[in-house]
C-alpha cells in the first residue's frame, strides 16, 4: 500500500484540471441495492469515463463463479479484470460494497494496479476477518460514520473518510399528479421493521417479496420484487416514502432509501441517526422520527397537508441535487486523494 500511494505523484503530474476522470469500478451486479450500476450511471452523467470489472457474475452459477477465481485453476476471471484494468489505465479504482468483494482476486487487481490508488466505498458492518482488505486500500470510504469507532477497534491504518451514499440525475422522473397519499416502504422485512410497521396505524403500501398480505393487515402489500426502475417509478409516485434501517448492517448512517427518494421529490419519513444531520437538514428536507408515535404524527400530517409533503419533497430533491450525487463523491475522493481532474 505504501508503494502504491508514493507511486501516486507520477499519476498525478499526468492529470489536468478540468476534465473527466477515468474509473475502473469493482463491484457485484444486480444486488439487491443497485449500488454499483447507479455509481456507473452517476460518474458517466458527471461526465467521467467508467468501466467496470465483475468478480461475481450473477448469470453463473455460484460454483462454476468460484472455480473462475480459485488460483489453484489458475484464476482466470481474476486474472481477466487485472487485465481489463491495465488496458483501460484508469486515475482511481473504487471498489463498491468493499466488504462483499472476495479477497484473492482483489489483490490481484492491487498488484496489477501499480500505483492508481484503490478506494474501498464501505456500507456495511466489518469486522476482524476484513483486515486484509483494508491492507489492500489507499483510502476506505464509510457511509457510516460509526464505522470509523470500528476501524479504530480494530487497528485498521488505511486512511479513511465520511463518503454517504448517492444518487445518479439520470434516474430522475417526471413526478405523479397527483401523487399516491399512501406511504410507500420499498424493503425486505427484518425484525425490526416488522416491529415498527406493526405499530403504524394508518395503512401503508408495503413493496417487496418477503410481505405478507395476511401477517401485515391492514397494510396494503404488494409481494415481488421490483426493478431498480420501477422503484424509481414508486417514489415518484407517493407523496412520502417511509424508510427503516436495516438494524444489522447500519450503526448511525443512512442507507440508499435516504437519498433516492428526495430525487423523485418524495417526502422522506425516516428514522432518526446521528448522520442525517451531515448530508440534511431534518424538518425542512427530510422528516424523522425517533419512535412510533413520531413516525404516526409524521404521516397523519403529510396525509392532512398534501403541501407540506410537496415542500419537504422539493427541498430534499434541491439537496440531493445539489451535493448528493455521484459526481460530488468522487470529488471528494479525488480531493483527498490529491489527485486533479483528468
Amino acid at each position: 500500500m505504501a508503494g502504491a500511494m508514493a507511486d501516486m505523484s507520477q499519476r498525478r503530474r499526468g492529470l489536468a484540471k478540468g476534465s473527466g476522470m477515468k474509473v475502473y469500478l469493482v463491484g457485484k451486479r444486480r444486488a439487491i441495492t443497485n449500488w454499483l450500476e447507479d455509481t456507473e450511471a452517476g460518474l458517466r452523467a458527471a461526465g467521467h469515463e467508467v468501466r467496470t470489472g465483475i468478480f461475481r457474475n450473477p448469470s453463473l452459477a455460484p460454483t462454476l463463479n468460484r472455480l473462475l477465481l480459485a488460483e489453484a485453476a489458475g484464476a482466470p476471471l481474476s486474472r481477466l479484470v487485472a487485465a481489463d484494468m491495465r488496458r483501460f489505465k484508469p486515475d482511481i479504482i473504487i471498489v463498491v460494497s468493499a466488504v462483499k468483494t472476495p479477497l484473492e482476486p482483489l489483490a490481484r487487481l492491487r498488484r496489477a494496479a501499480k500505483g492508481v490508488p484503490m478506494v474501498g466505498w464501505v456500507g456495511d458492518v466489518f469486522d476482524e476477518s476484513h483486515k486484509p482488505l483494508s491492507a489492500l486500500l489507499d483510502l476506505v470510504a464509510y457511509t457510516d460514520s460509526r464505522f470509523f469507532e470500528l476501524h479504530a477497534q480494530l487497528g485498521l491504518t488505511t486512511p479513511a473518510i465520511f463518503l454517504p451514499h448517492a444518487v445518479s440525475p439520470a434516474d430522475r422522473l417526471p413526478a405523479a399528479a397527483p401523487r399516491d397519499p399512501a406511504m410507500a416502504f420499498v424493503a425486505n422485512p427484518t425484525p425490526g421493521r416488522l416491529a415498527l410497521i406493526g405499530a403504524v396505524k394508518t395503512p401503508l403500501a408495503l413493496y417487496g417479496p418477503g410481505w405478507s398480505a395476511s401477517a401485515q393487515a391492514p397494510h396494503q402489500v404488494f409481494a415481488r420484487r421490483y426493478s431498480p426502475a420501477e422503484v424509481q417509478q414508486l417514489y415518484a409516485r407517493h407523496a412520502a416514502v417511509l424508510n427503516i434501517r436495516h438494524e444489522k448492517n447500519v450503526l448511525s448512517g443512512l442507507n440508499q432509501r435516504n437519498f433516492s427518494p428526495c430525487l423523485q421529490g418524495a417526502a422522506v419519513i425516516t428514522d432518526w441517526q446521528d448522520d442525517l444531520e451531515r448530508c440534511f437538514e431534518p424538518g425542512t428536507e427530510v422528516l424523522a422520527y425517533r419512535d412510533a408515535d413520531g413516525l404516526n404524527e409524521l404521516y397523519a400530517r403529510v396525509r392532512a397537508e398534501p403541501e407540506f409533503a410537496a415542500r419537504i419533497g422539493a427541498r430534499g430533491q434541491a439537496r440531493v441535487l445539489g451535493e448528493h450525487l455521484f459526481g460530488h463523491r468522487l470529488e471528494r475522493l479525488r480531493a483527498e486523494l490529491g489527485l486533479r481532474a483528468g
